[in-house]
């Protein structure tokens, strides 16, 4: 079942834009997009504060399962925020495992959450501080946001048979 079409997609990355701004307060803005999709993700985020806002802002991908190391390419500082952008959090252990990764964590001046879709159902003591939609869901669902052309464009609730 389609949940969300590509211009609802838009005005809710937008929305969460200016939250993710509003959270940094003036403060340069690193965004680390996990996986596929949450990295596409961060690059629209990337593309909306650009247009709308004064803040610095980078984004990079990070594969949270992987076991590469990860090294940020941006330097760090006290007047760094670091987001870390999912697509759907659910158990939180993608976010956890990404931020596991990340070096020199307590350099940040800030560290916040951002996602499309929460779904509910924490394992880990994870939050979102900027979340695009909440869709709670049953344990036998599963959300998957498809992309078209790099960009988020579909929010689909598929139930599993059991």
């Amino acid at each position: 079942m389609i949940l969300s079409d590509r211009n609802r997609i838009e005005r809710t990355v937008r929305r969460m834009a200016y939250q993710i701004v509003e959270e940094a307060h003036g403060k340069q803005i690193q965004l680390i997009g996990l996986n596929e999709r949450g990295y596409a993700l961060a690059e629209q985020l990337c593309l909306f504060i650009k247009k709308g806002s004064d803040s610095p802002v980078h984004s990079e991908q990070l594969w949270a399962h992987s076991n590469d190391s990860f090294t940020l390419s941006q330097p760090v500082n006290e007047n760094t925020v670091l987001v870390i952008v999912d697509d759907v959090i659910f158990s939180g252990e993608t976010i956890l495992k990404g931020l596991d990764k990340i070096p020199n964590r307590e350099r940040f001046n800030k560290i916040f959450v951002s996602v499309l879709v929460d779904r509910g159902h924490r394992k880990f003591p994870i939050q979102a501080t900027v979340i695009g939609m909440n869709i709670p869901t049953k344990l036998n669902e599963q959300i998957e946001v498809g992309l078209k052309n790099g960009l988020p464009d579909s929010i689909i609730l598929n139930k599993s048979i059991s």
